[in-house]
């Protein structure tokens, strides 16, 4: 989740309703003393101005949305160097790519560019912190963070808002655990965990592309383009040289972070398994390239997430059989 702050200003966490989606947004705000706004998207959204607000012409008046004043107040002074977070609850009711659009082509630019419109002309007594009068700045102190339920009555991701996001599957947890309730509250700047993200990858760029140069000429890489026409894209390695050094010096691994981000990215549902034009013997191969490859990185690397898509794909096509 850590690493996921680093890569992405988008969020989405999968999963069956009960298993702490919308808790574990709620509970890290709280535990870094940040700001989070509750968003319940309903079904029938289908532009910005459902999760904005819109200007009424006429009175001259804009009604805006709570996401908007989210938004807003993380510019502040009060705010800007505090951890916000805007979080979409169930957010896969309507389709994100519709109400969301403008944000998903507002967060793949620089700081400083990621605007969206609200109106077509600035009003008379803009606030003071619209830019040009009439554009929401996405200020880089916010993550939007969604929760997807599986379920008949949502819609599946698309590609444009699963590859730009960081997803993570929450599982039902049965265990607990005891925390020590008698440390004292304590906030977190924004201006610090960017400082630590920063420092991070700039400590472990060297080696992360090595393992993004040796995977690129693998035979993973040869598979993936001639059994599946997949190759991997800019926005991969983009996400990798954010994502593997903060995972690792969070207290995980590189082994642990490049198998989420292959099973996110490359081994998901419509880009290697839960293909109608695949079979068992184009997912053997995969699985056995898979492993070749890796295991020449990482000799002691067990790819858990990728090698479960791989066998449910694989039990999918033999009960078809």
């Amino acid at each position: 989740f850590v690493g996921g702050l680093a890569m992405s200003q988008l969020h989405v966490f999968q999963g069956i309703s009960g298993t702490g989606k919308t808790s574990l947004a709620k509970a890290f705000a709280k535990a870094v003393g940040g700001e989070c706004t509750d968003i319940a998207v309903q079904a029938g959204w289908r532009d910005r101005a459902d999760l904005l607000g819109h200007y009424n012409a006429f009175e001259k008046k804009f009604y805006e949305k709570d996401c908007l004043q989210a938004l807003y107040k993380a510019q502040t002074p009060a705010f800007s160097d505090r951890i916000n977070i805007v979080l979409l609850d169930e957010m896969n009711l309507s389709r994100p790519e519709q109400y969301f659009a403008d944000f998903l082509s507002a967060l793949e630019k620089e700081p400083g560019d990621r605007r969206v419109p609200l109106m077509e002309s600035a009003p008379a007594n803009a606030p003071k912190l619209f830019r040009e009068g009439r554009e929401i700045l996405l200020p880089e102190n916010v993550w939007f963070i969604g929760t997807a339920n599986q379920d008949e009555t949502t819609n599946e991701l698309a590609d444009k808002t699963h590859d730009r996001a960081f997803v993570m599957e929450l599982p039902r947890h049965e265990g607990q655990f005891v925390f020590n309730a008698q440390l004292d509250e304590v906030s977190y700047q924004f201006k610090s965990l960017k400082a630590a993200f920063a420092k991070a990858q700039k400590n472990e760029e060297a080696t992360v592309r090595d393992i993004l140069k040796f995977i690129s000429n693998s035979e993973l890489t040869s598979v993936l383009e001639k059994q599946f026409d997949r190759g991997w894209g800019n926005r991969f390695e983009r996400q990798a040289l954010k994502f593997l050094p903060v995972v690792k010096a969070a207290g995980g691994s590189f082994e642990t972070a490049i198998d989420h981000l292959l099973a996110t990215r490359i081994f998901r549902a419509g880009k290697v398994t839960q293909r109608y034009d695949t079979d068992k013997n184009d997912l053997s191969a995969i699985e056995k390239a898979l492993h070749n490859t890796l295991s020449k990185i990482f000799p002691n690397i067990v790819p858990v997430r990728c090698q479960l898509a791989i066998e449910k794909d694989m039990i999918r096509l033999e009960k078809g059989a």
